[in-house]
């Protein structure tokens, strides 16, 4: 039976990511992604690139869909510590509802950690400025921008380091738990200005 051409990197990430739910980062390559796309090894390499290259991309693009969850929580948040307390309980639900991102993080942690621990400085970026952009938005939130920023990147990193570590007891937090005992850490530094009108 020929195989279909694929013309977008799309539907190589698409195969990708069902392989990657399915079995984990470990049990797959670049040869298994070209098997599930219905296309060859070179096609792959020429629309995404390497192994590494073609889970980075998966994460990315499943980040996109967490951080629309994300912004929408945020955008109708009527103060600083719903919005981080939303965003945050929304990153953990979507991630958790995400069969590619659930498993990435749950039982291929040890292979997911380069990619959203020292790899992950465009992902946090693409956080930061997806969630300032969020708050900047929102009508009932005004704060100063250099804030908004910092707040945004604590947010981040507080979700990447619940689903990387456990507290002390083995447990991790649900995730309104989470947002919550973010949003006492990190909403202060959202406290609300004055706009001029």
């Amino acid at each position: 039976m020929p195989r279909p051409r694929v013309t977008e990197p799309a539907a190589v990430l698409d195969a990708a990511a069902r392989r990657l739910a399915s079995h984990g980062i470990a049990r797959t390559s670049v040869d298994d992604v070209a098997e599930v796309a219905g296309v060859s090894r070179a096609t792959v390499y020429r629309y995404v690139g390497s192994k590494n290259d073609v889970v980075q991309a998966v994460i990315d693009r499943e980040a996109e869909n967490v951080l629309a969850r994300v912004a929408e929580a945020i955008s109708v948040a009527t103060s600083p510590h719903e919005a981080i307390a939303g965003a945050v309980s929304a990153a953990l639900t979507a991630i958790a509802g995400n069969p590619v991102l659930a498993r990435l993080v749950s039982s291929d942690l040890p292979d997911t950690l380069p990619f959203i621990t020292t790899g992950a400085g465009g992902l946090i970026e693409r956080c930061v400025v997806t969630l300032s952009n969020a708050i900047r938005a929102a009508p009932e939130l005004t704060t100063d921008d250099r804030a908004v920023e910092h707040a945004t990147e604590e947010a981040t990193r507080f979700v990447l380091v619940h689903l990387t570590t456990p507290r002390r007891d083995g447990t991790r937090l649900r995730p309104l738990d989470a947002g919550n005992r973010a949003a006492s850490l990190i909403a202060p530094m959202l406290a609300p200005t004055v706009r001029s009108s």
